[in-house]
């Protein structure tokens, strides 16, 4: 579904959003319970940063588990 430009509560600045992996999402449900919607979950792009929510709503959302950090691409 490609990015979209939202504000990220960790990083305090506009920063494109994905979608979760199915990975993710996986984690997410270990974290907040098999019932808790994974559906329109968007994760922060940023390098190092773990935040993702759901669209529009900051509050229903969290940080991703460690494993799942991506560093900041090399600048050339």
């Amino acid at each position: 579904m490609g990015t979209r430009k939202l504000a990220c509560p960790t990083c305090g600045s506009m920063e494109d959003f994905r979608l979760l992996t199915e990975a993710e999402k996986t984690a997410v449900r270990e974290d907040k319970g098999s019932g808790y919607r994974v559906d329109n979950l968007w994760r922060c792009t940023a390098g190092g940063c773990l935040s993702y929510y759901r669209h529009l709503n900051k509050n229903d959302g969290g940080r991703l588990p460690e494993k799942f950090r991506e560093e900041k691409a090399a600048e050339n």
